[in-house]
């Protein structure tokens, strides 16, 4: 009786090894798909974040000295530096300083122009 008894619990055991395996993979395969759609959504933000950027090659005054930092006088060292072909050009030229590069940096882009 022992041993029918001590069989039974391990054959109870493997069927509940089995059952947790077994609806474990659906939520493996859940998680993969909200990480694709996660990827997808930040892709999506990020192009859209992409479309909020200013091109320092082509933006005016008043679109540069919205941004965070510069004046006017800012602008228009900028427009009269163009063009650029990476946007850092504008610390390294001294066109503006280096902390209000660090203020835009991630708002603006040097885009290249099309000849």
């Amino acid at each position: 009786m022992k041993k029918s008894a001590v069989r039974l619990f391990f054959a109870m055991l493997a069927v509940l090894l089995v059952s947790t395996v077994a609806f474990a993979v659906p939520e493996e395969e859940t998680s993969s798909a909200t990480a694709t759609k996660s990827a997808v959504n930040k892709q999506r933000n990020k192009s859209a974040a992409e479309t909020n950027l200013v091109d320092i090659n082509t933006a005016s005054t008043e679109q540069l000295s919205a941004l965070p930092g510069l004046t006017s006088g800012d602008a228009k060292k900028i427009i009269a530096g163009r063009p650029y072909t990476r946007k850092n050009q504008l610390k390294q030229k001294n066109i503006i300083t280096a902390a209000a590069y660090d203020g835009i940096k991630g708002q603006i882009v040097a885009k290249r122009q099309k000849k």
